[in-house]
């Protein structure tokens, strides 16, 4: 098979890289894990030198495991965003990434904001800086605060996808879409390429250290002699802009427009589309930002942690591993013989963001085993997200009847049913669904190479299963989301 593109998905957990055939195949895929340091006081980083081995031991693997070779006709990135890398002229690191989770910075972006830059950010970018700390414009205070030699070298602060294509090609850009985090352009022009003023003088940042925006659409240019010796692939080979992973799950799940929407659920949970406009409903916590699909911005509805909590709770309740977990969450009936989990385990975000809301089980009696817990997680997470669906519908103004699935936990059949159940909607979990950011990545830059039309890729995508709401469970489901949205306000800590 011939035209493929290497594509590199860097979530929080570590990279996925793939060959990603056009036709919407994907012909081989492999991960390595990336560690994450927790410090006190909120810190959260990881080492960029590791993103980059992970990513190469990953091609390695991935390449050797289809022969003979395909034809590869470019290399793209996607990445997990929120998070900062201090870079070097030649994208080198020379410090930590400050991981999106990162909170040290909370206080400093509570300064940057009175009557009048709450106006100014909301109006043009769309976004304020987070009380929260969870943006680029905190992780840079904490750069120059815990690693101010790190900050000083750095010639720019980068995303971690903007962090790889600068490994990449030797040049370090970024674009738009990709700087949503530092809070810098005015979004209300789809496609600029130059900082707002105002908004930077805003945000405190320094000017010298933002990155050289270029378009989200094109090729930002070709593999270097260096990376492609440690990639083992041809050098000269087409990079493209780098990409934010929310963005091309959308596009991975053909949620290209208002009329569709996808749910993905890999560390974290999100609810996918895509509006024409730029607008946003900062109380639910729903925003738009640019996009590479031409005109059109990103419906971002963060739901909070979804695989994480998944993660988290295996481990707390003793499995040996997610197959187990599953296996003895699917003995027990829908809700859970009355256990409920609140899933808030790093605050809420859409549709009601609450930084001080924190997770529980609740329901609890002494028949009840880990199982119970187990599936009341699942549960939990997938309504969570039927809470969110609505607010988003209204958003778009339209029905998503039917909700496309991806993200590892779309491998599955429990989830996609749980869901299904939870958000009384048909859910069809998309075939190689860890693929899915990958693949919404590689279908971006055929276009951008005149190989594919965007309008063709739902066509493209293959389901693995169609769930339907049982109609039994929908009662219980319709209880168990009055619970929840109740249960909200009294788990706030402050």
């Amino acid at each position: 098979m011939t035209e493929c593109v290497l594509a590199i998905d860097l979530g929080t957990g570590g990279p996925k890289v793939a060959l990603v055939h056009r036709s919407g195949v994907t012909l081989a895929w492999r991960s390595r894990p990336v560690h994450t340091t927790f410090l006190p006081d909120g810190g959260a980083e990881q080492d960029p030198h590791e993103m980059w081995t992970a990513v190469v031991a990953a091609a390695h693997e991935t390449l050797a495991a289809v022969q003979p070779r395909p034809g590869i006709v470019a290399v793209t990135v996607t990445s997990q965003y929120m998070s900062t890398i201090p870079v070097a002229a030649d994208g080198m690191p020379t410090g930590p990434c400050i991981l999106w989770m990162d909170t040290r910075g909370a206080a400093h972006n509570r300064t940057l904001l009175d009557d009048d830059s709450f106006m100014l950010f909301l109006g043009r970018h769309g976004m304020i800086p987070l009380p929260s700390g969870n943006d680029d414009v905190a992780h840079a205070h904490v750069l120059a605060q815990h690693h101010p030699e790190a900050y000083a070298a750095a010639a720019a602060l980068v995303e971690p996808m903007d962090y790889l294509t600068a490994r990449l090609t030797g040049r370090v850009t970024a674009t738009q879409s990709t700087m949503f985090g530092m809070l810098v352009c005015d979004n209300r022009t789809w496609g600029a390429t130059e900082y707002d003023p105002e908004l930077v003088a805003a945000t405190g940042l320094d000017p010298a250290k933002l990155p050289r925006l270029v378009p989200m659409n094109g090729v930002v240019g070709e593999l270097s002699a260096v990376a492609a010796g440690a990639l083992g692939l041809p050098a000269g080979l087409p990079v493209m802009p780098g990409t934010i992973d929310s963005i091309t799950s959308a596009v991975g799940t053909g949620a290209l427009g208002p009329d569709s929407g996808s749910v993905v659920i890999g560390t974290t949970s999100v609810l996918v589309s895509h509006i024409p406009d730029h607008r946003g409903d900062l109380t639910a916590g729903i925003l738009s930002v640019p996009s590479p699909l031409p005109g059109m911005y990103y419906v971002m509805a963060e739901n909070g942690v979804g695989g994480r909590a998944f993660e988290w709770a295996q481990r707390l309740l003793g499995y040996d591993g997610p197959e187990t977990a599953l296996l003895d969450a699917a003995t027990v009936p829908c809700g859970s013989d009355g256990v409920q989990f609140l899933p808030w385990l790093l605050g809420s975000i859409a549709p009601n963001p609450d930084d001080h809301v924190r997770a529980a089980f609740v329901g609890l009696s002494l028949p009840h085993e880990r199982r119970h817990a187990m599936r009341a997680v699942i549960e939990g997470v997938a309504l969570n997200m039927a809470w969110l669906i609505p607010p988003v519908e209204a958003f778009v103004g339209n029905l998503f009847p039917t909700l496309r699935f991806g993200g590892g936990a779309a491998t599955s059949s429990l989830w996609g049913q749980i869901l299904a159940d939870a958000t009384d909607r048909t859910v069809q979990r998309l075939a190689e669904p860890r693929a899915t950011n990958a693949r919404g990545a590689a279908f971006l830059a055929f276009a951008d190479l005149g190989l594919l039309s965007l309008a063709d890729v739902p066509g493209l995508l293959h389901v693995q299963e169609e769930h339907h709401p049982v109609p039994d469970h929908r009662a219980v489901m319709h209880r168990a989301l009055a619970r929840l949205t109740a249960l909200h306000p009294a788990l706030a800590l402050s």
